[in-house]
């Protein structure tokens, strides 16, 4: 590798790095200076702009929506732009030094894809962590809403106290629900919109109960015991199946990562091994046939586990 290269490499990484790291500090300092309100605000804004959308027909636009939905949903303070910097500088960090190290364009590809997938990664696990905490908060949000009805307070006093009285993340989208009645909007709409941001079952069961409730009536305190007692049961028989099938899973997590980690390993140190495999006819054959095996494989599992939630 020419030096012309490695400085041209090495400006491109440093200057993206400078960049994501000045718009971070940024926002945390603009979000620290604002205070908790322009917080709150800036975050129902963001909610109405994207989760109250229609869905768009363009591929890219599904893509963009898309990403906007994992970056709210995981409860980060970053901006879309910001985390697509940082995506943006771990691709160039991580494909620069596999570049820089193995002296070959495809591992620089290979780490620059690896180093994009990593925030996005942690954003995955951090979104579906932060949905189990509302699901198991949901239960006793939705025993407040009974008591609070049951007291003789309306729907939207009732949604006021779960929001004072919650802790963790679920009183945070009831209180900027409060937020958004206070600011003139209607109700359904705000349920709908706390449904669409928050993609748990329970919670669309919840909003479709208060929503029809408030549109025909009917004894709402019982109604919620029972959707108490039926999502208890719910979770209850979903941490079953999770526990019954953690070592299957797991297997299933070790034996998937096996092939792609030997591919890996003879790429980077015993190159001679895996080239014969890309020389030969048959060799190339039984390459594609793995590729495919492995890729219905692991879709076959996350549907499997897909199914048992």
């Amino acid at each position: 590798m020419g030096t012309e290269v490695i400085l041209i490499t090495a400006f491109l990484s440093i200057s993206a790095v400078a960049l994501a790291v000045g718009l971070v500090v940024r926002e945390w300092w603009a979000v620290g200076r604002a205070g908790q309100g322009a917080s709150s605000a800036l975050r129902l804004r963001r909610a109405t702009d994207v989760f109250d959308q229609q869905s768009p027909q363009q591929f890219f636009g599904k893509v963009d929506q898309a990403f906007d939905r994992l970056v709210l949903e995981s409860g980060s303070e970053l901006t879309s732009a910001t985390t697509f910097l940082i995506m943006l500088a771990c691709g160039l960090f991580c494909g620069g030094a596999m570049w820089l190290y193995h002296d070959q364009p495809l591992m620089g590809v290979l780490g620059a894809m690896s180093g994009l997938a990593i925030p996005l990664l942690w954003l995955s696990s951090v979104r579906s962590r932060r949905m189990r905490q509302i699901s198991d908060q949901l239960p006793h949000a939705i025993e407040t809403l009974a008591r609070a009805t049951r007291a003789g307070r309306s729907v939207e006093q009732a949604m006021d106290l779960v929001a004072q009285e919650s802790n963790g993340v679920l009183s945070h989208e009831f209180r900027r629900c409060q937020q958004q009645l206070n600011l003139g909007r209607s109700f359904e709409k705000t349920l709908r919109s706390l449904a669409h941001r928050v993609r748990v079952m329970e919670m669309q069961l919840l909003a479709t109960t208060l929503i029809v409730q408030r549109q025909s009536g009917g004894p709402l305190s019982e109604t919620l015991d029972r959707m108490t007692t039926v999502i208890r049961e719910r979770l209850a028989a979903q941490r079953q199946v999770r526990a019954a099938t953690a070592a299957g899973r797991m297997s299933t997590l070790v034996v998937a990562s096996i092939a792609p980690l030997i591919v890996i390993f003879l790429f980077s140190f015993r190159r001679d091994h895996l080239f014969v495999l890309f020389d030969d006819l048959l060799g190339r054959s039984l390459l594609l046939l793995a590729m495919v095996l492995e890729i219905i494989g692991l879709i076959w599992v996350v549907w499997l586990m897909r199914s048992e939630r």
